[in-house]
C-alpha cells in the first residue's frame, strides 16, 4: 500500500512545524510527499526538501486564503503524485499544523481497509434556505456579489461597515439542479479513482473555476471559499464515484468566530485519544508544544516501539 501528501505551505514558521510532520509521514513507508510552497512569501528550506525526499512543486502563483490559486496548487500536488510511474494507492491533504494522533501502523491499516473512492467532510448546499448559518453564508456568497460598502449602526449602537451586495445574473452561476453545489473541508483523502477523475476533468477550464476567475477578477478574499466548494462539488456530482462525508481529520470548531479552528492543546488529549481521526489540526509550533510531546512520547513513538517489539 502506497500514500500520498500534498502539503501547502508559504510561511517562514511553517519549516519548523513541517520538519516534526515529514518524518512523521515517512514512517508510513513507501510514501510520496508533494510540497506546493509559495515562494512569493518566503523562501524554500531546500536543504529539508532533500532530507525527506519530498517532490517540490514550482508555485502556480502566489497563493491567497480564500482564493482560487489554492485549489490550483492542490490540483498541481495530486497529479504530480498521480503521473508518477508508481502512483500511490492513496492522497491526503495536509497543512504544516496538521500532525499524525495515530501511529504509523495504525494509519496504514486504516487507509488499506478503505474502499470508497474520496472521503471529504461536506454536505450539499441546496439553496432551500436550510436555517444554518454556515448554508446561509455560502448561499449568499454566491448568488450576491458585493459592490461596495456602507456605515452601519447595530442594535447595540455600535459602528460598523457593512457589504453592499446586489443578485448575480443567474446564467453565470454554474450551480443548479444540473450540477449542485457541496461545501466542505479542503483536508481529505482521496482514491486513485478520484484524482483520475478529476484530472480527467480539466479543472482549469470547468465552469465552476470560470465563475471564480471571472466573478473575482481582483486577486482578493473570493466567498465562499474555492478550497471548500470547488473540488467538493466535482467529486459530490460525480455520479460514478462512492464517497463518504468525512475527512479522517479532528478538528475543533467550537467557538470560533474567525473562519479558523481552535489551536490545539494538551486541553485536547482525552478527546484525541477518543477520535478515530488520523490527522489532527492546528498544531501551533508553541502553544502545542506541550501536546505534541505527548502525541510523541505516550502515542507515535510509543506505536513503534511496539511494533519494533513483536
Amino acid at each position: 500500500m502506497s500514500f500520498g501528501f500534498v502539503v501547502l505551505s508559504h510561511r517562514v514558521e511553517d519549516w519548523e512545524l513541517l520538519a516534526r510532520l515529514f518524518p512523521r509521514l515517512r514512517e508510513l513507508g513507501d510514501v510520496e510527499i508533494a510540497l506546493h510552497h509559495d515562494t512569493h512569501q518566503s523562501p524554500v528550506d531546500l536543504a529539508l526538501v532533500k532530507r525527506y525526499g519530498v517532490r517540490l512543486l514550482p508555485p502556480v502563483q502566489r497563493t491567497r486564503w480564500s482564493h482560487i490559486s489554492k485549489v490550483f496548487a492542490i490540483i498541481r500536488g495530486l497529479e504530480c503524485l498521480f503521473r508518477l510511474p508508481k502512483p500511490p494507492r492513496w492522497y491526503a491533504t495536509l497543512s504544516p499544523t496538521c500532525y499524525p494522533i495515530k501511529p504509523a501502523s495504525v494509519i496504514a491499516d486504516r487507509l488499506d481497509r478503505l474502499t470508497a473512492d474520496f472521503y471529504v467532510d461536506m454536505r450539499r448546499v441546496d439553496f432551500q434556505s436550510s436555517g444554518l448559518e454556515l448554508d446561509k453564508h455560502v448561499e449568499e456568497a454566491v448568488v450576491r456579489r458585493t459592490i461596495g460598502m456602507i456605515p452601519f449602526i447595530s442594535r447595540r449602537g455600535q459602528f460598523y461597515w457593512r457589504p453592499l451586495r446586489v443578485r448575480r445574473p443567474r446564467a453565470v452561476i454554474p450551480f443548479g439542479e444540473g450540477f449542485r453545489l457541496y461545501h466542505g473541508s479542503d483536508w481529505f483523502v482521496l482514491g486513485q479513482r478520484a484524482v483520475a477523475y478529476l484530472l480527467d476533468l480539466n479543472v482549469w477550464e470547468h465552469p465552476v473555476v470560470q465563475f471564480y476567475l471571472t466573478a473575482y477578477p481582483q486577486n482578493r478574499s473570493q466567498p465562499p471559499s474555492p478550497v471548500e466548494t470547488v473540488i467538493q462539488s466535482l467529486l459530490g456530482n460525480a455520479s460514478q464515484l462512492h464517497g463518504q462525508y468525512r475527512n479522517w481529520h479532528y478538528i475543533d470548531w467550537r467557538g470560533t468566530t474567525d473562519w479558523h479552528p481552535q489551536v490545539l492543546t494538551e486541553q485536547h488529549w482525552s478527546e484525541l485519544l477518543e477520535s478515530d481521526a488520523l490527522w489532527a489540526r492546528k498544531l501551533d509550533l508553541e502553544r502545542s508544544a506541550g501536546l505534541r510531546r505527548r502525541l510523541d512520547a505516550d502515542l507515535l513513538d510509543a506505536g513503534k516501539a511496539h511494533l519494533s517489539a513483536r
